[in-house]
């Protein structure tokens, strides 16, 4: 009998836990149609951008939109918010049709936008187009200025603001503008999930071998495997005042509709049931600066440094776990080499994939790589030559430093093959075993 209790007393326990968790839920928002001032725009531009943006938002999957005709203006977005304010202390009244700025509003539409969480307000703040004629023909440039106001209607007040550049380009000036308008996706999704009210909050719901969780909170809201929680700790101060804090690290590794698996990375104390987790925003780039040597290993000699390498990585981290594509570039410092394709640079660049090993901090990476070098010239007479075709296999051995800083060794072989043309003379091929050392910032 006595056991029986306890055990019914623990599970009374972990079930308050479980429910004492925030965990995020779909937040109602109504978006306003794009606005602009004087510019003069292609057709088709701004409902491009109006596409651009329901796109962000629904598939973020936290929100439940509602897609406005109107179109505000940036200079009158403070005067709107005065509106509401007047309208949720019952101070006004809006007759049958109120006009303000471009859009023409009923009560019936004021009704639906205060019934709303959150308003979001578009507009167009700077537009400029040029053209440039080359000898296979003209070549349009378009920048873009997207401003973004978030208003929050109950207490009337400015949750957030940002502006988006983007460029395009296009034979002509209307694709130039779309091209610049499709750009806007990724900033946006970004800054949306940097907004603190719109960061996500979940809970685990259960411990699995491994230093495997499963979360709550799945597709249905928008995650994606590399995303990463912070599991947050309260604690209570000599003051009597509590304060959350992070301890610890997990990536989703595993996406469901309504939950998620993660990986603790690490944590400064055991993991449980019901601790909660906070949503840590990222665009989903891990960015690597490095630097390696080359060594000539011959069957009969010494090993003698044959020289070296300097790079730059980009791995897309977001919507990847254990497996994830990489690009990069890297400036070959090999005797003979350089100054043979004198007065350019040499440069690789190079696209590969990689696996992720998770051992807590320390994280295994086995790569693979192929690419061309070529160089680039530094004069306008000169033209890009192809020189080297080749690739690269190694291990590098992560650790993380801080949750968005790691610290990074590797090795392994390298080589390219020599595909210059007859006129170059002297360039050969390169490569063999190398060592480096880099860091990775995780964007």
């Amino acid at each position: 009998m006595k056991k029986h209790l306890i055990l019914l007393l623990l599970a009374v326990v972990l079930i308050s836990t479980v429910s004492a968790q925030e965990v995020s839920e779909k937040q109602e928002i109504a978006v306003f149609s794009l606005s602009y001032s004087d510019w003069t725009i292609p057709s088709g531009a701004l409902g491009i951008v109006d596409q651009q943006i329901i796109e962000v938002l629904t598939n973020l999957g936290r929100f439940q939109i509602k897609g406005l005709e109107f179109r505000l203006r940036a200079d009158d977005v403070l005067d709107f918010i005065d509106m509401i304010k007047d309208v949720n202390e019952s101070n006004m009244v809006i007759d049958e049709k109120y006009r303000f700025g471009e859009a023409v509003f009923t009560e019936a539409d004021f009704e639906e936008l205060v019934a709303s969480f959150i308003i979001v307000v578009p507009a167009l703040t700077f537009y400029d187009s040029i053209v440039e004629t080359t000898g296979d023909g003209a070549v349009w440039e378009v920048e873009l200025q997207t401003a973004f106001t978030f208003i929050h209607v109950k207490d009337s007040t400015t949750l957030a603001q940002f502006s988006i550049d983007t460029f395009g380009t296009g034979e002509t000036q209307r694709e130039a503008t779309l091209d610049a308008a499709k750009a806007i996706s990724g900033q946006l999704d970004y800054e949306l999930r940097s907004i603190e009210e719109f960061q996500l909050k979940s809970g685990i719901i259960e411990v699995l071998p491994g230093s495997r969780v499963i979360i709550e909170l799945g597709e249905g809201m928008g995650l994606a495997k590399g995303d990463e929680f912070s599991i947050m700790q309260t604690k209570t101060l000599n003051s009597g005042h509590t304060i959350k804090e992070s301890t610890g690290l997990l990536v989703i590794s595993d996406v469901k509709q309504d939950v998620s698996y993660g990986r603790v990375l690490y944590s400064d104390g055991r993991v449980n049931p019901g601790d909660q987790l906070a949503e840590v925003p990222r665009m989903g780039i891990d960015v690597s600066a490095y630097g390696t040597m080359l060594f000539n290993i011959p069957e009969d000699g010494p090993i003698s440094l044959d020289g070296g390498l300097v790079g730059v990585k980009s791995v897309f981290a977001r919507g990847f776990y254990d497996m994830r594509p990489f690009v990069g570039v890297e400036v070959p410092l090999v005797d003979g080499t350089l100054n043979s394709l004198w007065p350019g640079l040499s440069l690789s660049a190079y696209v590969g994939g990689e696996l992720m090993w998770f051992l807590g901090r320390l994280q295994i990476e086995p790569s693979i790589a192929f690419g061309v070098t070529g160089l680039v010239p530094l004069t306008d007479t000169d033209e890009f030559v192809m020189s080297h075709i080749g690739g690269k296999a190694g291990v590098a051995l992560n650790w993380m430093l801080t949750d968005s800083l790691r610290l990074f060794i590797d090795g392994g072989y390298t080589h390219w093959f020599s595909i210059a043309p007859d006129w170059l003379p002297s360039v050969d091929a390169f490569g063999g075993i190398f060592a480096g050392l880099g860091v990775t910032f995780k964007l």
